[in-house]
């Protein structure tokens, strides 16, 4: 029991250590990424709630290309 706290304390403090490793090419695809999963998602569960299940089966992928593509290029 006592190696689970030195496993998270190791993963915790050693995680900046890979941030700085990393290459700085980053963009906003990442962050957009994560906000149009969370908007898409709430979008699917709207049109699941206002006309049923049929409905969100062809929505669902209508609203997922929608969030994909407006995604910022790399």
């Amino acid at each position: 029991m006592k190696r689970l706290p030195t496993i998270s304390a190791g993963l915790i403090l050693g995680s900046p250590a890979l941030a700085l490793a990393a290459d700085h090419s980053a963009s906003y695809r990442g962050i957009g990424l994560i906000y149009f999963v969370f908007i898409g998602g709430i979008l699917i569960y709207g049109v699941k709630d206002a006309f049923g299940k049929k409905a969100m089966y062809v929505a669902a992928p209508i609203i997922l290309g929608w969030c994909y593509w407006m995604l910022p290029p790399n």
